[in-house]
C-alpha cells in the first residue's frame, strides 16, 4: 500500500512539474494571429521611396483580407493573404498580387513586425492589433 502511495505522489508530482514547465513557455502557432491589425511600412520599392499604411484581418486559420494606402498609387486598395506559422512565432505571408513577406510575432499575438521578401523592394514595417474583431471581411 506504501508503494502504490508513493508510486502515485511521484507520478502526480511529475505531471505538475511537467505542467508548470507547458506553462511556462510560449509558443506561436496560426491561431495566434486573430483580429484587425493597424500597420505602416516604408522603404524603398523600385528604386523609389516608399511607405504604405492600412488594416489587415487575421482570422485564425491562415487567411488575411488587406485594406491600404501606398505612395506609388495613392488610393485606397485592397488584397488578400494565406499565412503560416510556426512555433517559433516567425511566419511567412503571401499575398494575391505576389508580394511575399516574413513576420516576427509576438507571442500573445498583439503585434508583429515584417520584411518584403520578394520583387523589387525593401520594404519593413510594424503591425499592432487594434481589435480582437475581424473588421474587414
Amino acid at each position: 500500500m506504501k508503494t502504490k502511495l508513493m508510486l502515485c505522489a511521484c507520478v502526480s508530482m511529475l505531471s505538475l512539474a511537467t505542467s508548470f514547465d507547458a506553462v511556462g513557455k510560449e509558443y506561436c502557432s496560426i491561431k495566434t494571429l486573430k483580429g484587425t491589425y493597424a500597420y505602416f511600412s516604408q522603404g524603398y520599392y523600385a528604386g523609389n521611396p516608399y511607405a504604405e499604411s492600412g488594416m489587415e484581418s487575421y482570422n485564425g486559420a491562415g487567411n488575411v483580407v488587406n485594406t491600404y494606402t501606398d505612395s506609388l498609387g495613392r488610393v485606397n486598395a485592397g488584397d488578400t493573404a494565406t499565412y503560416v506559422m510556426g512555433e517559433d512565432c516567425h511566419g511567412t505571408v503571401t499575398y494575391g498580387s505576389g508580394s511575399v513577406y516574413n513576420i516576427y510575432v509576438s507571442p500573445n499575438g498583439d503585434s508583429m513586425t515584417y520584411i518584403l521578401t520578394s520583387g523589387d523592394g525593401v520594404i519593413a514595417g510594424t503591425s499592432r492589433r487594434v481589435s480582437n474583431k475581424l473588421i474587414l471581411k
